[in-house]
């Protein structure tokens, strides 16, 4: 959350969290509350239900992974958490699924306001969510709390409506070449929230 926050107010100190000339009061509403949802409805549903779900996997497997070091514990979560992300985010462009996701792209504006804007059975439906919350059953609570900081800071800072990244695209041109190809960044996240589908780079409407 203080990440959210932070990023909220450079935006409002910049002048782009509003959006005025794009944004409504339906689209205002929409972002506070399905801003809710992620943390006060999928994450304690989820992480409150998964303790029994690995039980039934593997009866009193509380904590067996805990003696894993570190390194392992991040490389798991990038593949059971981020990786699958990426694929749930990429099947939630396609017909069947795409209106879990359609409020995330409805509004003509990119802002921090958006980055849970989606449907709440899109964020219990998350693959990762869940093996995240199995897996911090079986002990990787401290590297998670790691892993999700860097995460969301990557995560968030992709949706702000601030080009923080277009000094370093500037500066390091080649270097960032390589850096989106492996995290987002406020720039390739605004061609994908375009709005036109003939330019080749948005994925707009599934």
């Amino acid at each position: 959350m203080g990440i959210l926050l932070g990023f909220a107010a450079l935006e409002l100190l910049a002048g782009r969290f509003v959006h005025a000339r794009t944004s409504t009061w339906r689209d205002a509403i929409i972002d506070a509350s399905t801003s809710l949802v992620l943390p006060l409805v999928a994450i304690p549903a989820i992480f409150t239900a998964a303790p029994h779900v690995a039980e039934l996997v593997l009866p009193s497997s509380e904590g067996w992974l805990a003696g894993l070091p570190g390194w392992a514990m991040f490389s798991i979560l990038l593949i059971a958490d981020d990786l699958t992300q990426y694929w749930w985010h990429r099947l939630s462009h396609t017909s069947w699924l795409y209106p879990l996701h359609r409020a995330h792209h409805s509004g003509r504006y990119l802002s921090i306001r958006v980055v849970y804007r989606n449907h709440v059975v899109y964020y219990l439906l998350m693959p990762g969510l869940w093996l995240s919350a199995i897996l911090v059953y079986w002990g990787f609570g401290a590297v998670y709390g790691i892993y999700i900081l860097l995460k969301m800071s990557i995560i968030i800072g992709a949706h702000s409506s601030v080009p923080w990244d277009a000094p370093l695209y500037a500066r390091f041109p080649r270097l960032m070449w390589m850096v989106e190809r492996v995290v987002s960044t406020p720039a390739t996240h605004s061609a994908h929230h375009g709005l036109q589908a003939e330019d080749g780079i948005t994925h707009y409407k599934g």
